[in-house]
């Protein structure tokens, strides 16, 4: 791929294509919009106190007078007009809004750090700082438009660096070249970010597609039925064998489209979306399946791990997180460690997957144990064997066991896994974590058939891992 090709694809092209992407990218951008020039407001009236003993007064006060009437304007375009975001005009329209907006803001900081330029080093230092806090603060708040965050980056970083290089020392010349090598890390760190969103909107518009072809199979199944019903019909004084085969061919017509039913129902919340990968879902899957064989002829579970049913739970352990698609995006896909408020809002997703598959079994309108196992694994999977978890605080054998299987499966994975604000552990601590659990967030015996089974879980980890290799792969639980 040519440079120009590589700069073009971060510019932020609106056309008809992809008008649904660049929207939904401007909606996240106009929830966060208010929080990004809010917190400039808090900062602005800061740093001219931090410099009124080293720059005149005057022009610092008329700094900060300009920097406001910029803000103003911000927040009275975002309140008249922030819901319009439906056509290409108005799409266009932000976006350049959104991007002048920014090299401006940033550009008052690159010229605060021309003329205010302190004489002292330490004051230097601390200017440098606080600059450098405002463009890590960017890119991590604001991921999703490229060239609002590329211009603001410019704006701050370039006269930042001409002024330190000016003063033409050695110290000056290393700390210029330190902030450039700063500058090309922050630069990747925010393509980073941006990568990952727009891979997750991806996802998301191509099940909006799969919804759409399941509606269409759904009707032709429906068509199908009718035909096979006028046939039974026509049959009904013929041969018993064609009558028993037409009969059978109904049935499985007619299960077909109860579990078209019930996916069409989950999805139908694709408003929002979930940020898991494919080899999560397949991960889960396979620990459900091994927990599910190796407890098979425990009295306590053999009643109901059926071969049927170990299956059913390998099929069904991918809806555990499907309450997710009801959690706002800014929560849902914020790069970074929960608050406690946002993980409270974070916590309904259970409960929202749980209401959503008891929708889908008032609608088909029977005893379907495919979706009443489905309901288990959603609401139940986070609540805790001593009634410490939600939503419901269940306690002990209260809590369902397909619930109870995919706690310790989810709670594995997730260890594992590697996160924006986290990285992933190996193994062995992961495994410690899950055994210390034991009679606390776990069923006693799923840990001890976790740990009899814990080869399995390594070989299913490497399988589908999303890196290379998991840590100690080698290394077992106590």
């Amino acid at each position: 791929m040519s440079l120009p090709k590589k700069i073009r694809k971060y510019w932020f092209r609106i056309d008809k294509g992809n008008l649904n992407i660049r929207a939904e990218q401007l909606r996240t951008r106009m929830e966060m919009y208010p929080s990004l020039v809010l917190s400039q407001v808090a900062l602005e009236p800061l740093f001219v106190w931090l410099l009124w003993s080293h720059a005149p007064h005057d022009a610092l006060l008329l700094w900060l007078l300009l920097c406001y009437v910029l803000h103003a304007y911000e927040l009275t375009r975002w309140t008249l007009y922030r819901r319009l975001l439906e056509t290409l005009d108005q799409c266009r329209s932000w976006h350049r809004h959104f991007t002048f907006a920014s090299v401006i803001a940033g550009s008052m900081w690159g010229a605060a750090a021309v003329i205010f330029f302190p004489t002292e080093i330490a004051y230097q230092s601390i200017l440098i700082c606080v600059l450098l806090g405002v463009s890590a603060g960017a890119v991590t708040m604001n991921p999703v438009h490229p060239p609002t965050l590329i211009g603001y980056l410019i704006a701050v970083l370039l006269p930042l660096i001409a002024r330190v290089f000016y003063e033409g020392d050695t110290v000056h010349y290393i700390l210029a070249t330190m902030l450039v090598l700063y500058s090309i890390v922050i630069a990747f760190a925010g393509r980073g970010l941006y990568k990952t969103f727009i891979l997750s909107l991806t996802q998301r518009f191509e099940k909006s597609d799969l919804l759409q072809q399941l509606s269409e199979q759904k009707i032709e199944i429906e068509d199908a039925k009718m035909r096979l019903e006028i046939a039974n019909l026509v049959l009904k004084n013929g041969s018993d064998k064609l009558e028993s085969m037409v009969q059978e061919r109904t049935a499985q017509l007619l299960h077909r489209t109860e579990e078209i039913e019930t996916i069409l129902a989950l999805s139908s919340l694709a408003e929002t979306r979930d940020n898991e990968t494919g080899n999560h879902i397949r991960r889960t899957q396979n620990y459900m399946r091994s927990l599910g064989l190796r407890l098979r002829y425990h009295p306590r579970f053999k009643d109901f791990l059926t071969a049927e049913n170990i299956e059913l739970l390998y099929k069904l352990a991918p809806l555990h997180d499907i309450g997710k698609v009801g959690i706002p995006d800014h929560i849902l896909l914020k790069p970074g460690k929960l608050t406690q408020e946002e993980f409270e809002v974070m916590k309904t997703h259970a409960a929202l997957g749980g209401n959503a598959i008891a929708a889908a079994e008032d609608r088909v309108n029977s005893k379907s144990v495919f979706l009443r196992v489905a309901r288990q694994i959603a609401l139940g999977h986070h609540e805790k064997w001593d009634g410490s978890g939600y939503p419901f605080g269940l306690k002990g054998d209260d809590i369902p066991i397909p619930a109870r299987l995919m706690a310790v499966a989810d709670v594995y994975d997730a260890l594992l896994s590697r996160r924006v604000y986290k990285a992933g552990m190996g193994h062995a601590e992961a495994a410690a974590i899950i055994v210390e659990g034991s009679g606390k967030h776990f069923d006693p015996d799923v840990v001890e058939a976790f740990v009899a089974i814990q080869d399995e879980f390594i070989e299913i980890a490497e399988k589908y891992s999303d890196v290379v290799g998991i840590d100690d792969t080698n290394q077992k639980a106590a």
